[in-house]
């Protein structure tokens, strides 16, 4: 019996490490700094809660949404590279695995310093409109409302700006003329290769869109050199860059800068990205957004997990005592202690059968 006791230890020992292994998700991105607390995280379909934003760890697939005056700085776990979100910014982590990162950008503005890549690595963000990619660089990309009058009449589309500061960046820009759009057909991937100092630009109005390369803007240096990282690199690359003028911008071309943003339909297309994801203004528990949970259900939810995962490693370790009660009775009948090894056999069938409830109560529980 002693032996029988041991090797159900063992068989229980083994499946819990499984079962830890298993449960254990990678993490794609830990939140390092942050000016603020009104960021949204969207995790599976629903708004994460949380109380302090240092420190949360993020997942591939995540939706991240910074509020008005929120600057975000995120370390990724592959490679240590640094990702800032500027104010009023939508991204998501697409893909981080196998030494591929993948970032959408839904709206906003994100800067990127990532450290030399080995191998086949690559690093990549993306819009609608383009697809930056890079091995090594500090580079920056754009999507924001434009008010274009190019078809007649005032109307607003959308900006995509790609930019470099050190490095170099293959940005693959989607371009739709005037009769591609008027028959609906897809866009026509067009390939620039920018460095330091230079950037695409994209826009889009009526269905059409347009790119084209030249400088860095001052706006777009000055916006950065006032906000510029606070986290380094794992392997710093980058000197910090300086307007034409060789100093950084006043806090009045600064502000100015800002306000031009917003009246350009910045503030409003932020609030068309948040609504795509359903999030509702405002923030906090006393603010849940239409299709998400409160903060008890959010709970409710937790413990029913928890059941869930009680029930589901109860009924494994009871089903490998089991199995290791059968083998152990067949081994004895085997050896011609026919009594003691049916005696071991219905030891093993009652367990068994008491794994049932457990299993029931993981599948079955509800919050």
């Amino acid at each position: 019996m002693k032996a029988i006791l041991t090797r159900l230890a063992l068989a229980s020992a083994m499946l819990v490490a499984a079962l830890g292994v298993w449960a254990q998700e990678p993490i794609a991105a830990s939140i390092e700094f942050s000016t603020g607390d009104d960021i949204v995280i969207i995790r599976g379909g629903r708004r994460l809660p949380f109380k302090d934003p240092i420190g949360l760890e993020l997942l591939e697939g995540d939706q991240v949404q910074t509020g008005k005056g929120v600057f975000v700085e995120m370390r990724l776990g592959l490679g240590g590279a640094v990702l800032k979100l500027a104010e009023n910014t939508t991204f998501v982590l697409e893909r981080l695995d196998d030494g591929q990162t993948s970032i959408q950008l839904v709206y906003g503005r994100i800067r990127a310093k990532v450290a030399r890549l080995a191998g086949t690595d690559t690093f990549s963000v993306r819009s609608e409109q383009a697809i930056a990619g890079v091995r090594g660089t500090d580079f920056g990309l754009d999507v924001m409302a434009s008010r274009s009058s190019s078809s007649g009449s005032p109307s607003v589309g959308t900006m995509t700006r790609a930019y470099c500061f050190e490095g170099a960046v293959e940005v693959i820009a989607f371009i739709r003329s005037g009769a591609i759009a008027a028959e609906a057909l897809e866009a026509i991937p067009r390939t620039y290769m920018i460095e330091a100092g230079e950037m695409v630009r994209i826009e889009s109005d009526v269905g059409k869109a347009e790119a084209s390369k030249g400088s860095v803007d001052e706006a777009i240096r000055a916006f950065w050199t006032t906000n510029d990282y606070v986290l380094e690199a794992s392997s710093s690359l980058v000197a910090p860059f300086t307007t034409a003028a060789g100093g950084k911008p006043s806090a009045a071309e600064s502000a100015a800068e800002d306000k031009a943003i917003f009246e350009r339909g910045y503030a409003s297309g932020y609030e068309t990205a948040r609504a795509e994801f359903g999030i509702a203004p405002g923030r906090g528990t006393d603010s849940v957004p239409e299709g998400f949970v409160s903060q008890e259900e959010v709970d409710a939810i937790r413990k029913t997990a928890n059941l869930r995962l009680g029930g589901i490693i109860a009924a494994g370790l009871m089903g490998v005592g089991a199995s290791a009660a059968a083998i152990q009775g067949f081994v004895m009948i085997g050896a011609g202690d026919t009594a003691g090894g049916i005696t071991v056999l219905g030891a093993g069938a009652i367990v068994g059968a008491g794994a049932i409830p457990f299993l029931l109560l993981s599948l079955f529980a509800r919050p």
